[in-house]
């Protein structure tokens, strides 16, 4: 599948539970998508819970190259620092769940040990509760394969690639088409 196409599909899947973007804090991603929901928990306290989930698309030789490698190790290093920007609420117990998806063809056996084994999550306890967790994902286009960190593995779902079945019309069509 073409990265276009996927972009595409994973844009529409998104856009059900999330504003969708391509900047966050002034930095330009392929995708971005933003949940943010407010509940009143027992004894009319407010959780709000924010969802943000950051989509880069890499080409195939950005992946081989080693440098890439390297930005990408580092990208997946800075990410408790994008998770924690505005980390505190004044006036709300808050739970922020950070995701950063890659796309790419190829996905190298080291970037998956470094996604799989990423883990970051941060809470505070006092008057207001604070919580922060962050995650990856890496999304093979050519395999049609995801590599995620345990926090991520509930967001998989959005980036999953079914190769369409043939039905059986279909297999009739191919039949007659033959015997003419």
């Amino acid at each position: 599948m073409e990265k276009e196409e996927a972009l595409k599909i994973f844009k529409k899947r998104l856009s059900r539970d999330f504003n969708i973007g391509e900047s966050y804090e002034g930095k330009n991603f392929s995708l971005v998508a933003e949940n943010f929901t407010e509940e009143t928990k027992t004894l009319g306290r407010v959780q709000l819970t924010k969802k943000i989930i950051l989509v880069s698309d890499l080409t195939k030789n950005a992946v081989e190259e080693k440098s890439s490698l390297e930005k990408i190790k580092s990208a997946i290093e800075k990410l408790p620092v994008l998770a924690l920007s505005g980390f505190r609420n004044i006036s709300k117990n808050k739970t922020t769940i950070f995701i950063r998806v890659f796309l790419m063809d190829k996905v190298p056996f080291e970037l998956v040990q470094c996604a799989r084994n990423f883990t970051f999550e941060k809470s505070e306890h006092g008057a207001f509760d604070f919580l922060v967790q962050a995650g990856v994902i890496l999304v093979d286009l050519s395999s049609n394969m995801n590599y995620s960190s345990s926090v991520a593995a509930n967001f998989c779902n959005y980036f999953k690639i079914v190769n369409p079945v043939e039905t059986l019309d279909e297999e009739k069509d191919e039949k007659k088409k033959i015997n003419f």
